[in-house]
């Protein structure tokens, strides 16, 4: 309880997490642990891999705000791209310069 505790004692002592830090917290673990995804596979991932792979996506507290998972993913350009629909959606690294047509083979 920091209540009574002048604003030194509390910066010494340090601050409880609030809900505003934890979720940025986890987000920026969740954004760098997607990073780490792409670079294992830099030709993409499936969305269903990804989610197995990487806990975080499926985190309610990250999902608030975002109707689903593809949301979510969808809200972080810098650091993934997604293509296709559905089941099919492939995750790709955000600094893929891919000519689209490549991928449809």
């Amino acid at each position: 309880m920091t209540h009574n505790l002048s604003y030194s004692a509390v910066a010494a002592r340090g601050a409880p997490a609030s809900s505003d830090t934890q979720p940025r917290s986890d987000l920026m673990k969740l954004k760098k642990s997607l990073r780490d995804l792409m670079t294992q596979y830099p030709e993409g991932i499936t969305l269903s891999k990804a989610r197995r792979f990487c806990p975080l996506l499926l985190d309610p507290e990250l999902l608030k705000g975002h109707a689903s998972v593809r949301q979510l993913l969808a809200s972080m350009p810098d650091v993934v791209t997604l293509w296709g629909l559905g089941v099919q959606t492939l995750l790709l690294p955000a600094d893929t310069n891919w000519n689209r047509r490549s991928l449809v083979g």
